[in-house]
């Protein structure tokens, strides 16, 4: 389907759908049924009752209703709907409350080329188990030419292309952190709220399941950073946090046949970046089309001004100097 025809309610009773097929591997039709509880017959219901949901509720105008769509969130709360139905919610509210962070990711934008380019997020493929593996070399982020919220947007442009993948909806994701190139200024750049945002993102807003996180050579100046970037997260993410003072300890959660050359292994980074780039790109149209949903705004403003609020605006030197004392 293309993103021009993805379906999109405003009105108030569901009209006529796409017919979602499951068309992945059968790995992924177990997992499905053996960690979310889903077969044919729970997501049609789930479906209905979701569209349904939306077509009735006065707070959101226009939302996009195709089944790949609904999905990510029904299959983050394990098909319950009304729970599915929060997140939405949430993952609504974050994108029209930070839309400077959230809105027009394009990846013709000339900065998100050139942060592509770097290459600091590489898929590498789905593991043996089904789960989406992305490497993150945080040392790529160029210190100086792009700002924390240039950066935050490529990681958000990144989150929306992965999350269309009904492989990363349904098996997850594993995430390897390594930060050996990193300097001072890779860290200095974030503010305490800039990291509290996109941490809402990672941990809150956007709907991923995530199974491991492993992340090894950490510099000690980076430490106070990091933590604070960590304190953000919900606390079941946080669990499965793991970190290592070096990479040769992280190098064995890396399945053989995914392990880069610059590990041990015989995958060329190169090449597999390049292609996630392309795959960025050919799902350019989709992912700005979700500018297209609405909601109201001030209902939702006062719900999550109700919730936990954003620390003020300090800069991390800040957070430098009160963890270093």
């Amino acid at each position: 389907m293309s993103a021009k025809n993805l379906p999109y309610s405003v009105a108030k009773s569901p009209s006529v759908y796409d017919e979602y097929k499951f068309e992945l591997p059968e790995l992924y039709r177990q997992i499905a049924k053996d960690e979310l509880g889903e077969d044919d017959s729970v997501r049609e219901h789930a479906l209905a009752e979701m569209r349904q949901w939306i077509a009735d509720n006065p707070h959101i105008r226009k939302c996009r209703t195709d089944g790949k769509f609904l999905l990510r969130f029904l299959r983050f709360q394990k098909f319950s709907v009304p729970m599915a139905c929060k997140a939405l919610e949430r993952y609504l509210s974050v994108r029209e409350l930070y839309p400077s962070w959230f809105k027009q990711l394009d990846s013709n934008d000339s900065s998100m080329k050139e942060i592509c380019e770097y290459a600091p997020f590489t898929y590498l493929g789905q593991d043996s188990a089904g789960r989406m593996v992305m490497l993150v070399r945080f040392g790529r982020f160029h210190t100086e030419k792009h700002t924390a919220l240039q950066d935050g947007r490529y990681m958000a442009l990144m989150m929306e292309t992965v999350l269309e993948w009904e492989e990363t909806q349904i098996g997850g994701c594993q995430v390897l952190v390594v930060y050996d190139g990193c300097m001072v200024s890779n860290f200095e750049k974030w503010s305490t709220s800039e990291l509290k945002i996109i941490m809402d993102a990672y941990s809150r807003s956007f709907p991923f399941r995530y199974h491991e996180i492993h992340a090894a050579g950490l510099q000690k100046f980076g430490r106070p950073v990091v933590e604070t970037f960590v304190s953000f997260a919900h606390s079941k993410l946080r669990e499965k946090i793991n970190c290592y003072s070096s990479i040769a300890e992280l190098e064995k959660y890396i399945e053989p046949t995914m392990k880069p050359k610059e590990y041990g292994g015989a995958v060329d980074l190169d090449q597999l970046s390049h292609a996630f780039r392309k795959r960025i790109e050919q799902q350019r149209e989709i992912t700005l089309g979700l500018d297209r949903m609405e909601i109201d705004v001030d209902h939702y403003a006062s719900i999550w001004n109700s919730e936990e609020p954003l620390p003020a605006e300090t800069g991390t030197g800040a957070v430098f100097k009160q963890l270093n004392m």
